[in-house]
């Protein structure tokens, strides 16, 4: 894909009090015509702040119930797949312009800048364009939706690289 790469920046402390910077360019792992890396996350809520492990690197899943966020590059023309997290998710459209579809079928286009709040619903991101797309996702704890009495969770959530 035509995009730079991901820069990633975490500050932690090391030692007594003194803080530290970890500041570096990671890969993306490739997955159909999409590529997407979780950048960090927590595995619980409110996140332990004192591990010295690197989270990113634990991946337990599409989402696993604390907060996290990924980047996900499409490639031109790249379909996705219908899926829904029961999770709060804040999509930020960084590069391009992707579409997202709704299981009803009803379609929007997102540009460079959107904000996209999803709270539990099936949805699916397109890339219509002959450009690449990048999108930045932050997941948070939510309750699953509850519509006519049924309780919605996961659903349609594929193995990522690296799954455990």
């Amino acid at each position: 894909m035509a995009l730079k790469p991901q820069r990633r920046i975490v500050t932690t402390h090391k030692g007594t009090a003194s803080a530290i910077m970890i500041d570096e360019t990671v890969d993306l792992i490739s997955h159909g015509n999409a590529s997407l890396r979780t950048l960090w996350q927590s595995h619980e809520h409110p996140a332990l702040l004192d591990e010295q492990r690197d989270m990113a690197d634990e991946s337990q899943g599409f989402y696993a119930k604390g907060s996290l966020i990924r980047v996900l590059d499409l490639e031109p023309k790249a379909v996705g797949f219908n899926h829904r997290t029961a999770s709060l998710d804040y999509g930020i459209v960084m590069q391009g312009s992707a579409e997202m579809v709704l299981e009803d079928g009803s379609k929007t286009i997102c540009n460079a800048g959107d904000v996209v709040v999803q709270r539990g619903t099936m949805h699916q991101w397109n890339n219509p364009t002959d450009k690449p797309v990048r999108i930045i996702f932050v997941l948070l704890p939510a309750k699953p939706p509850v519509v006519d009495g049924a309780e919605l969770g996961d659903s349609g959530l594929p193995k990522l690289p690296g799954q455990k």
